[in-house]
């Protein structure tokens, strides 16, 4: 569901791959008017090409990247070249009419290109700019090259992800780069209210290194406090025992179980009907529990590989026990609790994608603002006319010149052909994927998917 709280707010938006355009997924969800820019030269390929509808390209994949429309939904699409200097003149037109840009490229380009913030802010005065990088736009390692891998390694949080003696894990999901969206939202919003109070904008550089480093929790104060370095511990608690995911019946199913009190062991043991090993001296306080964990997990799990993880969830539930079933994609993706809470937006991406369940980036609900439904991420170039006929004014034959020159216009230099996976009907036959998947979309959205 997306919502009309800054609808009269314009944004320029210069970002790729993840960070940048969930920060302004989000803020297209509260009704911003984003104004994604690309360019013939370079194009979002990583999420333009990455993951296709049926696992078919089409003839003109870079429409048709599901990545891309999960994180572009709502915005205008426009293509500007950048790199070359006409556009850039264009660009500074787009900035005097604009509230803020937003952008994810290296330190340098920015500066480079001559639209750094002290160079937007003579065209604007009361310009708001944030710049994600991985490791900030000052500092001794402003240049260094960064992606999630090195932004979660450099934060803290793949020494403290894993199991003790093994390897330390990446997030596996590309954790640094949502966190880093998230705080981009915020602190733009951030600096508008600021220039509501003061009429002035300012420059926001934000260091995807640290907002990792900021959501890994009480890890990283430890050492200042005590000295000490938290070693990894897997799915363990340092207070808490039970607590871990353990085995359920059935094929790669799983329960999160967190027990932190005495009162809760005691429920927790008359939810398991009190087996003789709950009375064991040895798991009797939570300190002789904690000295016995693998013991007891070992326990725990003879008698949760005998139920199903949805119905062990219930059984702790139902007795007051923190506890949530692990839900693979194709759960989550028809879990009827999300699907009444509208955590999917039902977005028609018109012909060859059709309707598709989109995952909102903002999960909150507003009681009081009026609520829409957003259009679909835009086709490449979708929104030319719009911006440089209908905002910039300029004349037909102008962006007819500029297409000629590809100063904008399309198709991108985007490459062609089949995705990097095997075909749909190998997959099949591997068990890789839900034959049946949009059947199953369809009956619990209540919609024609796809």
């Amino acid at each position: 569901m997306a919502y009309k709280l800054l609808d009269s707010i314009r944004i320029l938006d210069l970002t790729m791959v993840f960070a940048g355009p969930v920060s302004t997924e989000i803020l297209a969800e509260l009704g911003a008017e984003i104004i994604k820019i690309e360019s013939i030269q370079r194009a979002d390929v990583f999420t333009r090409a990455n993951v296709y509808p049926e696992n078919e390209p089409g003839e003109d994949n870079w429409n048709r990247g599901c990545i891309f429309h999960t994180l572009n939904a709502g915005k205008k699409g426009i293509s500007l070249n950048l790199g070359s200097e006409e556009g850039r003149e264009i660009f500074k037109r787009l900035v005097k009419i604009s509230d803020a840009v937003i952008e994810n490229y290296s330190p340098r380009v920015m500066d480079n290109w001559g639209l750094n913030y002290e160079e937007l802010k003579k065209i604007k005065s009361d310009i708001i700019m944030v710049s994600i990088s991985g490791l900030g736009h000052y500092g001794p390692l402003r240049d260094f090259y960064m992606y999630v891998p090195g932004m979660e390694g450099m934060s803290g949080l793949t020494h403290i992800t894993g199991f003790p003696g093994e390897p330390p894990l990446l997030s596996g999901c590309a954790y640094g780069d949502w966190v880093t969206g998230a705080n981009a939202a915020a602190v733009l919003i951030t600096a508008l209210y600021y220039r509501i109070q003061t009429g002035e904008g300012q420059y926001v550089d934000l260091s995807g290194r640290e907002a990792v480093a900021c959501h890994i929790g009480d890890v990283l104060t430890e050492y200042t406090q005590t000295g000490q370095i938290p070693e990894r511990i897997g799915n363990s608690h340092p207070t808490s025992a039970p607590h871990g995911c353990y085995r359920c019946s059935g094929e790669d199913s799983w329960v999160n179980i967190a027990v932190e009190n005495e009162n809760l062991w005691q429920k927790f043991c008359e939810v398991l009907e009190n087996p003789l090993w709950t009375k064991e001296e040895k798991f009797s306080t939570l300190k002789q529990r904690l000295l016995n964990r693998e013991e007891l997990d070992r326990h725990v799990e003879e008698w949760t590989v005998r139920r199903g993880h949805i119905e062990i969830m219930k059984m702790m539930q139902e007795a007051g026990i923190p506890a949530g079933a692990v839900l693979n994609m194709k759960e989550i993706n028809t879990d009827p609790h999300l699907v009444e809470r509208g955590f999917f937006n039902i977005i028609d991406h018109g012909e060859g994608i059709g309707k598709r369940p989109i995952p909102s980036q903002m999960p909150a609900k507003f009681s009081q603002a009026e609520s829409f439904i957003q259009e679909h991420a835009p086709r490449f170039a979708q929104d030319d006319s719009y911006v440089f006929g209908s905002l910039l004014e300029m004349s037909e034959t102008e962006i007819n010149k500029l297409i000629d020159d590809k100063i904008i216009g399309g198709p991108p230099n985007f490459p062609r052909g089949r995705p990097t996976r095997v075909d749909l009907i190998e997959e099949q036959k591997a068990g890789w994927i839900d034959p049946d998947y949009l059947d199953e979309l369809r009956k619990i959205h209540g919609e024609d998917i796809g």
